[in-house]
Order: structure tokens, then sequence, then C-alpha cells
């Protein structure tokens, strides 16, 4: 049983799990919108999320901590994107179930920033 336990492991051990994150998290927030699985988009969601809050902040430590996680192309475009989000305390993005993938039947979804 899964009682308490947090978390998602995608079948990949720590390293690969990290990296696979941040890829998929790079391309959210390069192109605004990305369709993935549900359970894909639920964890770069927690990330997107707190990056924003961290962009909103401001500040060089910051902004070096964000450059970590996506590189300066998407770290550029994810301080552009908190700008617009100033006076929202929270909920910066959205998730859409859309369909079912067809050879193996995952739920499939849409997650994008909210405007």
């Amino acid at each position: 049983m899964r009682h308490r336990v947090k978390g998602r492991k995608f079948g990949r051990v720590r390293k690969t799990r990290r990296a696979f994150l941040k890829s998929v998290l790079r391309s959210f927030v390069e192109h605004g919108k990305i369709e993935t699985t549900l359970a894909r988009a639920k964890s770069t969601r927690i990330l997107a999320e707190k990056l924003v809050t961290k962009a909103k902040k401001g500040g060089l430590s910051r902004r070096r901590e964000i450059e970590k996680m996506l590189g300066p192309k998407q770290t550029s475009k994810i301080f552009e994107v908190s700008s617009s989000f100033k006076d929202r305390r929270g909920g910066y993005t959205r998730i859409t179930r859309t369909r079912r993938r067809n050879h193996d039947q995952a739920e499939m979804a849409v997650l994008e920033f909210v405007k």
C-alpha cells in the first residue's frame, strides 16, 4: 500500500528522473504549453509553480537557481512570464485532461500557463 507516499518514480532511478523532469520543464517553459501524460503534467506543474514564484521574488541568487534548472534561454522566458503574475499568489498553471493515447490508453493532458 502506498499510504502517505508522495512523488512519482516514472520507472526511473533518481538521476534519470530528475533529468527527465528537467527536460519536460524546459520544453514547457519554452513553448508555454505542452501535451503530455497526466502524471508527467502533475509533476511538472509542481516544479513550474515553484520556479515562477522564485522568479517573481527576483534577485541574482534566485536567477542563478532557476538557471541551474532551466538554462539561460528558458530563464529569461520564465522571468517574462512571471512578470504577468505579479498580482497572483499562486496557481500559475492549468492542467486540462484531453484524451487517452491510442497504443497504451495513458491519460493525456495539456499543461499551460494561465493568462
